[in-house]
This record gives C-alpha cells, sequence and structure tokens, in this order.
C-alpha cells in the first residue's frame, strides 16, 4: 500500500517537472514563430530620406508610339523616343538654330561683300597701294573694322598723315586720305626718305617730285629716336630760296648745313635758320672780297654772324 502510494507521488512529481520544462520550450517556440514572419514595408509620404539627386538624374521616360494599320487588329510600333519634360528648351535650342543659320545665310551672301572700296584724297599714292595695304575686296561687311584699316594703313605708310574709314550697309566702304607733303629728301649711303614739316620721314612715292635733296654720309638728327630735329627741317625750308639751281645741300656734323658752291668752295651756315638772310648778306660779302683778293678758299662758314670766317684747307 505505502509502495503503491509513493509510487503514485513520485510520478505526479515528474509530472510537475516535465511541464516546468515544456514550458520555456513553447516561449521560445513562439518568440521564434514570431521573428521568422517577416515585417511588411512601411511607406511614407514624406521626402524625408529619399535621394532626389538620383531621382532627378534618372533618364527620361520613353515613349511607345503604335500605328494601327489598315487590317483589323494588326499594329506597327516604332522605336520608343524619350518623353520631353521641358518644351521650352526645345523652342530655344530651334530659335537658337534659326538663328546661327540665318547668321552664316547673311555672311556669305553676295549681297554684303565688299568688291569696290571708294578712295579719296589720292595724290601720289595709288589705289592698287592702298587696297593692297588693307585687304578687304570680297570680305563680309560684318568683319570689317574701320579702326584696324585706318592703323594698318598708317603703319604701313608713314606717309599718309590722315586716314578717315567709313562703313555702309550694305557692303559700302570709303576710304578718305591726306598725304603729307615733303620739305626735303634725306639721300645717305644710297636711301631716300622724305621728310615733311613735322619731321617725320617716310618713303618717297614720286621719284620726279622737286623737293630738296640734302646729301650726308649719316642718318638726319632725330628726335626722341623718332622724327627728324625740327631745326633741321627749318634751316632746309629757310635756305632753300638761296640754294642755287641744280645744287644739292649738304649736311655735316661738325658745320651743319651746306653747299658746295659752283665756283669751288663749300659754304656751311650751321645747324639753325635763325638770321638766314643776314646770313646770305655776310657770306655774299665774304664772296666779293676773296675774289677781289684773288682767293680761292675751301670753306667759307657764316654759322655765327659775329664770327665768320674761310678756310683754305678743307
Amino acid at each position: 500500500m505505502n509502495r503503491v502510494i509513493r509510487t503514485r507521488a513520485e510520478n505526479r512529481n515528474r509530472g510537475r517537472k516535465s511541464a516546468q520544462l515544456r514550458k520555456p520550450q513553447g516561449k521560445s517556440r513562439q518568440s521564434s514563430n514570431v521573428s521568422s514572419r517577416r515585417i511588411p514595408p512601411v511607406l511614407s509620404r514624406s521626402e524625408i530620406g529619399i535621394n532626389t539627386i538620383a531621382m532627378d538624374n534618372r533618364p527620361a521616360p520613353r515613349r511607345r508610339v503604335d500605328v494601327q494599320l489598315s487590317s483589323p487588329g494588326a499594329e506597327i510600333r516604332f522605336p520608343a523616343v524619350p518623353a520631353i519634360s521641358n518644351k521650352w528648351r526645345l523652342v530655344s535650342g530651334i530659335i537658337s538654330i534659326s538663328f546661327l543659320m540665318a547668321l552664316v545665310l547673311l555672311i556669305n551672301t553676295g549681297l554684303f561683300q565688299v568688291n569696290e572700296v571708294q578712295m579719296q584724297g589720292l595724290e601720289r599714292f595709288s589705289e592698287g597701294e592702298i587696297s593692297q595695304a588693307i585687304n578687304i575686296t570680297g570680305s563680309s561687311i560684318f568683319f570689317i573694322n574701320p579702326g584696324r584699316i585706318k592703323r594698318d594703313l598708317q603703319l604701313t605708310y608713314p606717309g599718309l598723315s590722315e586716314v578717315d574709314v567709313n562703313v555702309a550697309w550694305p557692303s559700302n566702304v570709303s576710304i578718305s586720305l591726306k598725304e603729307r607733303n615733303p620739305i626735303l629728301a634725306w639721300n645717305w649711303d644710297g636711301h631716300v626718305r622724305w621728310v615733311d614739316e613735322n619731321g617725320v620721314a617716310f618713303e618717297p612715292h614720286d621719284e620726279g617730285l622737286d623737293v630738296v635733296q640734302v646729301k650726308s654720309e649719316m642718318l638726319p638728327p632725330t628726335v626722341e629716336d623718332r622724327f627728324v630735329d625740327p631745326r633741321i627741317v627749318r634751316t632746309v625750308a629757310g635756305l632753300s630760296d638761296y640754294l642755287p639751281e641744280n645744287v644739292d645741300m649738304i649736311y655735316d656734323t661738325g658745320h651743319g648745313l651746306g653747299w658746295r658752291d659752283p665756283r669751288g668752295w663749300i659754304v656751311y651756315f650751321g645747324f639753325n635758320d635763325d638770321d638766314a638772310a643776314n646770313k646770305m648778306i655776310v657770306y655774299q660779302s665774304m664772296v666779293e672780297y676773296l675774289e677781289g683778293k684773288r682767293i680761292s678758299p675751301a670753306i667759307i662758314n657764316v654759322e655765327f654772324l659775329d664770327a665768320p670766317y674761310f678756310r683754305m684747307e678743307p
């Protein structure tokens, strides 16, 4: 009897222990079942967290075009084209291309091409020389730059004192010129340069022009390394009235300007035109005195009125 009671008690205790052991297993199984289920995605209408840059850089969706044919149920599919999101860009692009094409047509059309250049004021220069220097014949009027034409002419031909360029539509170009007037022609070592009253030296354009010839073994004295000394120019102009016919002036660095008298000597008048008339009076007086004494000098110098002199040897 006691043994039976003890066996029942042990069975009850064993059943409680097994029940206690089964409870945690049920909880773990339940938790595992819950964790194994996937959580549905959460949708949000907010822009927070969305990569808007990546979305903007996505390629534009392509639009499919289907055209129905005459047969029932038959259609043809054209290649997909990208859908244009901004129509104003397309419009502005078309306008820009149209303007560019119109500009190209205007430039290339013969209506705006310069075929002839009108020139005024030419005396010694020729139209061919001016045209060759500017080289604009056949060019479009859109590319004509009056300032550049003026600069090119003055650099190529210093003998032009004034240049005025006018451009008129559709293809008219006119140039008004004023040439420098030479006062003397400076000859040295086989080279000749004309010089105007302002001391500007330039290439001669008319070998037959009657100007005073000055022969020297060197270049004329200059001012600021650009212009001939104006005193030399004024002296030549002042003495030219007393210069004998068919006689050239000479220049010497020690005595200035003068000439070789046909009677056999050289006369010098110095470096300036001060008292040119009085110098000529003194010179004529000295010539009369020397001829009366039968003296043939080599040099007569009247640069200084208060101290003229002559020399028998050069």
